[in-house]
């Protein structure tokens, strides 16, 4: 008999036991990639962390998680710079573009300023905003 639970709380072998499900059938129609984590600081004088990307590598693709900049920092080009460092690593790596989200209170102007566009987005996500996916294409840019 089968049961089904609801678990908060995960344990790795747990976790890597079903990623290792969708792998193996994911495999029937694409070779394994492994996601290699990417990740690009901004450093002030006292070596502090004022801006970051944090992302990963995979499936030829490069995913960008969370872009931030400290808020009095912003729109001094910083945001920019980590980007093209970013963009530059994955197009090193042969990926074919970039995959973000960003929320409609976020920074979707400041993407499509850097070349992005939107290929979908989620209403009430949360409820009462918009998310956007986003993708830069590199042969296009």
């Amino acid at each position: 008999m089968i049961t089904v639970q609801v678990k908060q709380e995960v344990t790795q072998q747990d976790r890597m036991t079903v990623i290792q499900m969708i792998r193996q059938f994911n495999q029937n129609f694409f070779p394994l990639s492994e996601w290699q984590p990417l990740a690009v600081f901004a450093r002030d004088e006292s070596g502090l962390i004022v801006g970051g990307i944090m992302g990963e590598i995979g499936c030829d693709w490069l995913y960008i998680r969370v872009l931030v900049v400290q808020e009095g920092l912003r729109r001094k080009g910083i945001g920019s710079n980590i980007l093209k460092i970013a963009e530059k690593e994955g197009q090193k790596q042969n990926c074919v573009g970039v995959h973000l989200e960003t929320l409609d209170f976020q920074a979707k102007e400041f993407y499509e300023s850097q070349g992005y566009t939107v290929f979908g987005f989620q209403e009430n996500y949360p409820l009462g905003h918009k998310r956007y996916f986003m993708q830069k294409l590199f042969y296009l840019s």
